[in-house]
């Protein structure tokens, strides 16, 4: 069994690899072949007067020559971006402590010989002694004692009780006029190193923030309290800096050290292994007798929890600075509110006069084991006997406090959207699951209170990102089989209808009618059996997006193996007297092979199916909800249905003649009999995945449409509308608070509530990295060179390094690190990588592998062939190839050589959120992402199982990039802390302008039946009572989202006025026509089309555009 160790030994030689191939130096007198400007990449302090050389002289080049005109003789504009004459530190020193001790090195190269070989040759200053109180004010320096051209130079200011002290290494060559006679003249492999007098901590610590209480919200207050003791001590320039030997109080360090390619490895913040009484195993609390033996399972929990909360609110006393103890009491409250949540969700599991929750609970914890055992049979092999099923504490506890507010339409919860905020990787999706796993079985459990308890969509889980959607979709349909497993076992308790789950998003991605699901299903079986490769309409998407069952974890679809592919033939088929893609399993032991299930496996996967057979479950995007005002079976979602035909689903209330009459010859022919429905209820639970990517403009539509769905998904309650139970999850959010109020006019609770530091919260605990290894952050930051060079000499290296590497290492070992995930901020960059990797970079790893024979190298190299066809995680690849790159990303190094790993995969922000592959340990970032939140979760995907590495190429031309490697350490050190602020506004003039009719409309259209039907516009004028209702709803929203009621309300007349105004001039339908006598009332943002209302056909419409509005006062 490999061990941890392993791991690590693999990532540090990996590290240490680059560092040596960028940096240098093999050893303190090396002799190198080439050039030493050629050979190294970074940590090279130029001549004071050189300029760029010619080799890298490329595009964006003149910002850099620009910097070189500034004065000399200042110290800042020496470190300049381009060509740096010097690195060094800024920092705060104790007056009563300003003599510190410096040691630096540096390495300079002399031709020996003339084959072209350089020698190191190592200059320092060693153990001198510094006092920055002496001379203040002025420029102070220090040479080097064998190299006067090598020079410390520092200036200090009085500051308060301290000295404000900015010290450099400067390298003061000049360089002569051949620009090529420049090698020998540069400073390589600089080191600064700064220590107290006697061992004393001398740098004073930097304030995090604004010390103005005024200026601060409640997220500020919070992370001032959690982060309390984490320290900036020092900023660098041109380079990073890093402190050690902090003093008990966290206020002063001991050591200062500068760092070319600093690393920081960010601990792990992970569940707690439960050991405290009880039991949090599913199998075990699946089979109890009653409510009470589960709540004597899960109380020591609840205990627990309570013991903790009591032992904090005791170190509150402790904290010195009055408003952190004002936030640290807030968060108790917070923790104490949900913990009274969590004992009444068991106390309801325990109610003697109602079983349906304990029924409920139980069937939750069964299926969500039989989900977990089947998943990773699936993927190790290993027996469901043998493999454990257990919640994390959060992920019991998460659920056991929504369970009021989930079952209960009038408890005070219903109104709180829980936002499950947990480090990625943690755990999330299970914990969501299993909520909604509980909620499809309570649904068909309960008395019907006027509603059909055995049909309709009981849960929603939205996503933003198509890559998202479909993988998850695979992790929930798992779960659904096992829900449909355990009511197959009890029909009488769950009824006679299949737990089913539906996948709705766009045409781009699965057809959204059976005829077009058809046609691409008779397409790759054609092409299967005709050994051609698959061709058929990418824009129209295709049916196949599970390529492995999700019960047993047999291929669906192999089109890498042409005599696997043939299992397609069995798997998909397109049944055209049900209308219905039906899926099997060609397992014949899996309970989803046709001789044992008509059914097949239970998915449905075009927008036509999931209408008309309404799945218990849904999952799409939220880009798709844009389709309401323009689909009437939309409403069907919300159990808005006109009837049922047994047999063949249910029927909208917008059926055209056409439709009716086609669903008529075919129920008839069938002999299926119609009936009218009784009320469906509308979905109960809203799950909100990845709750930060509803943020800016998207957010901001979500936000608006929102306030239709809201109202749809609505029922009365003793004559009060109450929506859904919301539930969000997200790894890096801040200002939840008002985006969720903005997004659902809800309270926002976040669980866990934070306690008194970010390393604990009970339910997540950091630890400790010699038990458990972070994720390794590296940052590169390559002065004057391209983005395209820098790029280059580090995947080589990578690449060459892992091949080389097999002769040391284990399969095992290595294969984290074997796939190298490449990260861009724009497709942009990603486009100019392609080219790169097919060419340049095998060029590169040849140079690598000949220097094991030109030089004495402690390290060899050894050229990757690998895949040049580089495949991509990007908007622009068609939807039928992301669970193809999914399932490969899934096949370790070590298997063989008939299975096809992935090299290099190169991957946009379509990576970031959702992908799930625990093999995954490398990952380079190409510039620093956009926000912190973007960096997190992109950088998450590697490491989840295995130790992982992270490099990342600063872009020396963009300042927020030369900040984030100069305060590299403060950054990666509280790097939650820097999660930028997001905000939605729903009701703002401009999103009113281009959403406000749509939702206005999906309202009308929908949530009436009288309003449903393509020509069913004109009926509004007959109707006051609706545009009453809607008005209503969408100005008390409104005010809820303190936005100006008045505007809201002059905006809607102007609608209605609009609307009626298109009535009386001639004959009105909703859309598609073309007729001059009959008119549209909504035409595409963006076409010029006859119509009355412009409405997005998808939320991302709002991005195209954006007009800036001058108001004179």
């Amino acid at each position: 069994m490999m061990t941890k160790r392993e791991f690590l030994d693999v990532r540090n030689e990996m590290l240490d690899r680059l560092k040596k191939d960028l940096i240098g130096p093999e050893s303190i007198d090396e002799i190198i072949k080439g050039k030493p400007l050629q050979k190294y990449l970074t940590g090279i302090l130029w001549p004071i007067n050189s300029s760029l050389a010619a080799e890298e002289n490329e595009t964006n080049s003149s910002e850099g020559k620009h910097t070189n005109q500034e004065n000399m003789e200042s110290l800042s504009p020496l470190a300049k971006a381009m060509n740096p004459s010097a690195v060094g530190i800024s920092f705060l020193i104790d007056k009563n402590n300003s003599s510190v001790n410096i040691n630096v090195d540096c390495g300079m190269y002399e031709e020996n010989g003339e084959d072209e070989h350089w020698k190191r040759v190592q200059h320092s200053l060693s153990d001198t002694t510094i006092d920055f109180s002496k001379k203040t004010g002025k420029k102070n320096s220090l040479m080097f004692p064998d190299n006067k051209s090598i020079r410390i130079e520092w200036l200090s200011r009085p500051y308060g009780d301290t000295y404000a002290v900015s010290l450099f290494l400067v390298n003061r060559y000049l360089q002569e006029t051949d620009e090529h006679k420049i090698d020998n003249k540069c400073l390589f492999q600089p080191k600064i190193r700064l220590t107290g007098l006697n061992n004393l901590p001398f740098v004073v610590r930097q304030a995090f923030s604004n010390n103005d209480e005024n200026y601060k919200d409640e997220d500020t207050k919070t992370n001032d309290l959690l982060y309390r003791d984490e320290s900036v001590f020092a900023v660098g320039h041109s380079i990073s800096v890093h402190w050690a030997d902090i003093s008990p109080d966290k206020k002063r360090a001991g050591a200062l050290e500068t760092h070319v390619i600093p690393a920081y490895e960010i601990p792990m913040v992970i569940p707690p292994d439960w050991d405290k009484g009880g039991t949090l195993d599913m199998v075990e609390l699946s089979k109890m007798k009653n409510g009470e033996e589960i709540k004597e399972a899960l109380t020591p929990l609840c205990d627990e929890y309570q013991v903790w909360i009591n032992k904090r609110i005791e170190e509150i006393s402790d904290i010195k600075v009055e408003t952190h103890k004002e936030t640290a009491e807030k968060h108790m409250n917070n923790c104490q509110a949900s913990l009274n949540r969590m004992r009444r969700g068991l106390e309801l599991i325990n109610s003697k006069n109602n079983t349906v929750y304990f029924n409920s609970f139980c069937f939750a914890n069964r299926a969500m084991a039989l989900q977990r055992k089947q998943s990773v049979a699936a993927r190790t092999g290993k027996k469901t006997e043998e493999i454990e099923a257990k919640w994390r504490p959060f992920q019991v506890a998460f659920i056991l406090q929504n369970l009021e507010g989930l079952t209960d339409p009038e408890s005070p919860d219903r109104k709180i959207a829980d936002l499950l905020w947990f480090p990625t990787g943690g755990g999330k999706t299970e914990a969501y699951l299993g909520l909604a796993a509980f909620t499809l079985a309570f649904r068909r459990m309960r008395k019907t209170q006027g509603y059909r308890n055995d049909a309709g969509i009981a849960v929603i889980m939205r996503y933003t990102l198509r890559l998202l959607t479909i993988q998850q979709f695979q992790r929930a349909a798992s779960m659904i089989c096992a829900c449909e497993t355990i009511r197959l076992e009890n029909p009488e308790m769950f009824g006679d209808r299949p737990f089913r789950i539906g996948l709705w998003v766009g045409e781009s991605s699965v057809p959204n009618n059976f005829d077009d699901a058809e046609k691409t299903v008779a397409s790759i079986k054609d092409a299967i059996i005709h050994k051609r490769p698959l061709d058929f309409d990418s824009s129209k998407g295709t049916p196949v997006q599970l390529v492995s069952c999700p019960w047993c974890g047999e291929p669906l679809i192999d089109e890498d193996d042409k005599e696997k592919s043939k299992v397609f033939l069995k798997t998909y088929k397109a049944n055209k007297p049900s209308r219905r893609i039906i899926i099997h399993c060609s397992n014949k032991e899996c309970q989803y092979h046709p001789s044992s299930s008509k059914e097949g496996i239970p998915v449905l996967m075009t927008d036509e199916e999931i209408y008309r057979l309404l799945p218990d479950m849904l999952i799409g995007t939220v880009d798709k909800f844009a389709r309401m005002p323009w689909k009437p079976e939309v409403q069907n979602l919300f159990g808005k249905v006109k009837g049922e035909k047994n047999g063949w689903g249910f029927i909208s209330n917008g059926e055209t003649s056409d439709e009716r009459k086609f669903v008529s010859h075919v129920t008839k022919s069938q002999g299926l009999t119609i009936n009218d429905a009784a009320n469906l209820y509308p979905p109960e639970l809203i799950i909100q995945d990845e709750l930060h990517l509803i943020s800016g403009p998207l957010g901001t539509m979500v936000g608006l449409y929102e306030t239709a769905i809201d109202y749809l998904a609505s029922v009365d309650i003793n004559g009060t509308m109450t929506g859904p139970k919301i539930v969000a999850s997200t790894a890096t959010i801040r200002n939840a608070d008002k985006q969720i109020e903005g997004l659902f006019t809800r309270k926002a609770s976040i669980f866990p509530s934070p306690g008194l530091s970010h390393k604990d919260s009970f339910f997540a605990k950091q630890r400790a990295l010699d038990e458990y290894p972070g994720r390794l952050y590296v940052g590169i930051f390559p002065p004057g060179r391209s983005m395209k060079t820098s790029l280059l000499r580090v995947y080589a290296n990578q690449l060459a390094s892992t091949t080389a590497m097999q002769k040391k290492y284990s399969s095992e070992s290595l294969d984290p690190y074997q796939t190298l995930v490449g990260y861009f901020n724009s497709l942009r960059e990603l486009g100019g990588a392609v080219r790169l990797i097919e060419d340049d970079v095998p060029s590169r790893m040849k140079t690598l592998e000949n220097q094991n024979e030109t030089e004495e190298s402690l390290y060899k190299y050894k050229i990757r062939d690998y895949e040049r066809n580089v495949p991509e995680l990007t908007s622009r690849i068609n939807s039928s190839d992301i669970p193809k790159i999914l399932k490969r990303l899934e096949e370790p190094f070590y298997k063989g050589e008939k299975n096809k790993p992935i090299d290099v995969l190169l991957a946009s922000n379509m990576i970031s959120v959702g992908v799930d592959v625990s093999r995954l340990g490398l990952m380079v970032v190409n510039g620093q992402p956009k926000t912190t939140a973007e960096y997190i979760q992109s950088t998450s995907r590697v490491g989840r199982e295995f130790p992982g590495l992270v490099f990342t190429i600063y872009n020396w031309i963009r300042p927020r990039d030369i900040s984030h490697y100069e305060e590299y350490f403060a950054y990666h050190s509280a790097i939650y802390r820097y999660v930028e602020p997001i905000s939605v506004t729903p009701f703002a003039s401009r999103a009113r302008d281009r959403g406000l009719a749509g939702a206005l409309v999906s309202m009308a259209r929908l949530g009436f039946p009288e309003m449903t039907k393509a020509n069913a516009p004109g009926n509004l004028s007959e109707n006051e009572k609706i545009r009453e209702d809607i008005q209503k709803v969408l100005i008390d929203r409104a005010k809820e989202m303190k936005a100006s009621p008045q505007e809201v309300e002059n905006h809607l007349n102007s609608l209605f006025q609009q609307w009626e105004e298109a009535i009386e001039l001639s004959q009105l339908v909703y859309s598609r026509n073309r007729k001059k006598d009959i008119s549209n009332l909504l035409y595409p943002l963006g076409m010029k089309e006859n119509g009355v209302f412009k409405t997005p056909n998808s939320m991302r419409d709002v991005e195209a555009t954006a007009g800036i509005y001058l108001r004179r006062d």
